[in-house]
């Protein structure tokens, strides 16, 4: 199994909250939230931004203040997106970051606590195993999971030999 993988797996298992962050290429970051993917993002899959705004669903102006102000929660207050749609949205972009930012095969590295500005916005719950990451929208929240200690350190892996 790649490094890489095993280390997501690792920390989901741990329950770590914290930002997977992945060298080499394509790479990308991925961020937990006791130990479920919270968000992902790579430079070989498009954003939720990018998703919105490409489709014609969302003007720019409107994502760029979203954005840039952090308030989140203004696009569906607003009413320019609808719940349903945004985590249909939001999951598909969080699995294809995922599964782009895991084929890097590059050094990476934890940081504990680190979120991402879009982490929480809709209730889209993703499980990370062996074969696949599982990515599933759901209103209600899981069962509450057991919390690893957290140093505040950084976990390095060495690239591939």
């Amino acid at each position: 199994m790649h490094a890489n993988r095993q280390h997501l797996i690792d920390l989901a298992r741990a329950g770590r909250t914290g930002a997977l962050h992945i060298g080499g290429a394509p790479g990308g970051t991925v961020y937990l939230v006791a130990g479920r993917i919270s968000y992902a993002e790579s430079p070989a899959s498009r954003g939720l931004g990018e998703r919105l705004v490409g489709s014609g669903r969302l003007p720019a102006a409107v994502w760029q203040h979203a954005y840039q102000t952090g308030r989140r929660t203004s696009l569906l207050r607003d009413g320019w997106l609808g719940p349903g749609e945004l985590h249909e949205r939001l999951a598909a972009t969080i699995a294809d970051a995922t599964h782009e930012a895991l084929r890097g095969d590059g050094p990476a590295w934890f940081v504990n606590d680190e979120r991402h500005w879009l982490a929480g916005l809709a209730s889209v719950r993703s499980r990370v195993s062996k074969n696949m990451t599982h990515i599933w929208c759901d209103p209600r929240s899981q069962r509450a999971r057991k919390m690893a200690h957290c140093d505040g350190g950084v976990a390095k892996i060495p690239p591939k030999v």
